[in-house]
């Protein structure tokens, strides 16, 4: 009998899967131990003026062991949206850099860990298996974005990485020991694209994908990722804070592109997910406070009020949008600093907010 032909709305899907199929490029999402991908090591950033530095982050020079002509060490951890930039200055850590410079002293560096598509789990495992051992004193953890937006689009699973399913079908295809012959069909470009859907295909159906029960567990992972974080928090050496980061569904006026982000089915997805989110904020807050190593900030609605356009798409924001980001970090460090100094002295003075 001959296969049963695709239907329309099967070839549809098929078909969008590999128009962004494109977007697993190994040059901005390398494999890394541990943390799954950065951008590849050395490499040039394509049609960028600027390359990857040699941990595979968009710094001029990656981190080492800390000099002591750096007075202040931060790293900002999080996605794409920290790679936007002509250069590293224009980057929104290159920004939160100058300004810490200007109020601190030529001591004062800030490092970016911006990996295109990276979800909150990458980040901590980042933090823990590279980060804490270099001796910042402040890491942020800008995200939260791509753990709801991702799962809809790649991945299904909650809190996995995005492309995580591709390389379970690479693996499985190359290292099955259990198959035989007759089952290791000819791999070329074309099969590979049907192999890799097909695993999507499957893993959508078994996570009940874009289901309530789904969407839940999105959240539900979320908080375990960030509860994970504040008990590793004292462990680190470091004042940790995760930052919500902006979107623009929380925009009062949507203006120019920014009202044709995206569908209007995923943008009010979006925006579920975000209120759900900040809801796991609220109840984490208490963690937080005067002394603590952890704390929480939603960020989300820090363009509401705003009536430019400030949006490339659901998070990337302009040059503009950069600079009131880093603006706003720069705040969070005093903020960071001034918990740190409390901590180490016991006062009892109020506590940042």
């Amino acid at each position: 009998m001959a296969p049963r032909a695709p239907d329309d709305a099967e070839q549809a899907r098929r078909r969008k899967f590999l128009r962004d199929f494109h977007t697993f490029d190994s040059n901005i999402r390398f494999p890394a131990p541990y943390t799954q991908f950065a951008g590849k090591p050395l490499a040039s950033a394509a049609g960028q003026g600027w390359r990857y530095d040699a941990l595979g982050y968009r710094n001029d020079s990656h981190p080492e062991a800390r000099p002591a002509s750096e007075t202040l060490r931060v790293f900002v951890v999080g996605d794409s949206t920290l790679v936007d930039g002509q250069v590293f200055a224009d980057t929104i850590p290159g920004r939160l850099e100058t300004g810490l410079k200007r109020l601190h002293g030529e001591g004062a560096r800030v490092y970016n860990f911006g990996a295109t598509s990276a979800c909150l789990n990458q980040m901590i495992a980042l933090i823990t298996t590279r980060l804490m051992d270099l001796q910042p004193d402040v890491i942020f953890v800008l995200g939260g974005a791509t753990d709801i937006f991702q799962p809809w689009s790649f991945d299904p699973r909650a809190g996995y990485p995005y492309n995580h399913f591709a390389q379970e079908t690479l693996y499985d295809y190359f290292f099955n020991t259990t198959k035989v012959n007759a089952e290791a069909e000819d791999l070329s470009y074309d099969s590979l694209q049907a192999l890799i859907f097909g695993r999507l295909d499957n893993l959508r159906a078994l996570t009940n994908w874009q289901s309530d029960p789904w969407e839940w567990e999105v959240v539900r992972q979320f908080e375990l990722a960030l509860k994970r974080l504040a008990r590793l928090a004292p462990g680190v050496g470091a004042q940790i804070r995760f930052l919500l980061q902006p979107t623009v569904v929380r925009k009062s006026e949507r203006v120019g592109d920014e009202a044709r982000a995206a569908s209007e089915e995923f943008l009010a997805y979006l925006d579920r997910q975000y209120t759900r989110f900040a809801g796991v904020l609220e109840r984490l807050k208490p963690q937080g406070g005067a002394g603590s190593h952890f704390a929480v900030r939603d960020l989300s609605r820090m363009f509401e009020a705003e009536s430019r356009p400030l949006f490339t798409d659901i998070v990337h924001v302009t040059s503009e949008g950069r600079q009131m980001m880093a603006d706003r970090l720069l705040v969070e460090v005093q903020g960071a600093l001034d918990d740190r100094a409390e901590a180490e002295t016991g006062s009892s003075a109020v506590a940042y907010g």
